[in-house]
C-alpha cells in the first residue's frame, strides 16, 4: 500500500478512466500512448513476466510493476480495489489447516460469507397500511369505496435479500459471484502461521486488464476467457445502493461474528512500526520482500 500510494496520483476515477483509454499525439503527429498511472501490476513471488504480463504494452505504458512476497497469480491494482488481509497463527487457529484452499474455506466461513450476506441484503418500506375508522375506510372525498392509504413508517422496513446478486462462494482457489471471480488472492505459508490477502474488483479500468495475459494454469471453470469476460465488478452488484467503503464495515461484522474484534487506528500501527520496525521506509529498505520489477 506504501508504495502504490506514492506511485499512484490521488484517487480521481474520472481522469484515470479517460487516461487509461486515451491516447496522445507527439510534435511530429505520432500516436503514443503516454504513462499510464491509474494501475499497478503485482506478481505473484514465483510469476514471470514474460508469460503472465503483455510486456511491450505494460512497458509502453510505463505502468508499475511490483512482485509480492507471496505466492498465487497475477493481478492488476488501482484505487478502487479493496485489500483484505488475515495473518494466522496455527497455535491460534488449530482447526485452519495450513493451505491455501482451506484457509480459504475458513475464511468464507469465518467471514466472508457472512460479509457479502449482509452487504447483498437491502431495505424496502413494508406493505403500505389503509387508516380504518369506526370499521370503515376513510376516503379522501368520502365516496364509498375510497380509502386513505398511508405511507409506512420510517421505521417499519422489512430486510430482503437482493435475488438479483449471484452467490457469493468458494470456487476451486477463487471467490466468485456465479461463473465469475471479483478479487485475486494470495497466501504466504510458514512453520508456525501463514498469511491470506486478497484484492477484491470494487471497479476496474477494461483496458487496463489487458496488461495480462491468458495464463497457461487457470481453473477449469474459467475456460479461455478473456480477463475482462471472467471477471466482475462488485460495483455492478452492490454499488446501487451502497458504496465501496460499505464492504468493510461488512467485513468488520462478520468478524465480529466469529472473533472478539478490536480496532486500531493507523496511528497505532504506525507506532507499533517504528518502535519494532525502526519506520516503514527502514522496513521497506531493509526487510519487505515486496520489490519493483523493471520490464
Amino acid at each position: 500500500n506504501k508504495i502504490l500510494d506514492f506511485a499512484l496520483p490521488p484517487y480521481d476515477w474520472n481522469t484515470q478512466r479517460k487516461l487509461a483509454t486515451s491516447q496522445l499525439v507527439d510534435e511530429y503527429g505520432h500516436h503514443t500512448r503516454g504513462v499510464n498511472q491509474s494501475c499497478a501490476i503485482i506478481l505473484g513471488i514465483g510469476g514471470k513476466p514474460e508469460k503472465l504480463i503483455n510486456i511491450d504494452a505494460a512497458r509502453d505504458d510505463g505502468v508499475l510493476v511490483l512482485r509480492r512476497f507471496s505466492g498465487g497469480g497475477t493481478v492488476v491494482v488501482d484505487h478502487s480495489s479493496l485489500w483484505t488481509t488475515f495473518i494466522g497463527r496455527n497455535s491460534l487457529l488449530p482447526h485452519v489447516k495450513p493451505f491455501p484452499r482451506e484457509i480459504m474455506k475458513w475464511s468464507v466461513d469465518a467471514v466472508f460469507g457472512s460479509a457479502f450476506e449482509s452487504w447483498g441484503k437491502q431495505f424496502k418500506p413494508s406493505r403500505r397500511q389503509t387508516l380504518v375508522f369506526k370499521g370503515k375506510s376513510c376516503g379522501f372525498s368520502g365516496g364509498v369505496g375510497e380509502s386513505l392509504i398511508l405511507p409506512p413508517s420510517p421505521n417499519e422496513t422489512q430486510e430482503i435479500q437482493n435475488t438479483d446478486t449471484p452467490l457469493f462462494q468458494l470456487r476451486e482457489n477463487d471467490y466468485v459471484l456465479g461463473e465469475h471471480k471479483i478479487g485475486g488472492n494470495a497466501q504466504a505459508i510458514v512453520k508456525d502461521g501463514w498469511i491470506h490477502h486478497t484484492s477484491f474488483l470494487y471497479d476496474f479500468v477494461d483496458n487496463n486488464m489487458e496488461y495480462l495475459t491468458l495464463p497457461d494454469k487457470r481453473p477449469d471453470y474459467r475456460g479461455n476467457r478473456s480477463h475482462n469476460d471472467f471477471l466482475v465488478r462488485l460495483k455492478e452488484h452492490y454499488g446501487e445502493k451502497s458504496s465501496k467503503n460499505a464492504f468493510f464495515e461488512h467485513v468488520k461484522k462478520g468478524t465480529n461474528e466469529s472473533f472478539e474484534l478490536e480496532e486500531v487506528s493507523l496511528n497505532d500501527v504506525l507506532t507499533i512500526a517504528a518502535e519494532q520496525f525502526g519506520g516503514l521506509q527502514e522496513w521497506w529498505d531493509t526487510k519487505c520482500r515486496t520489490k519493483v520489477v523493471k520490464l
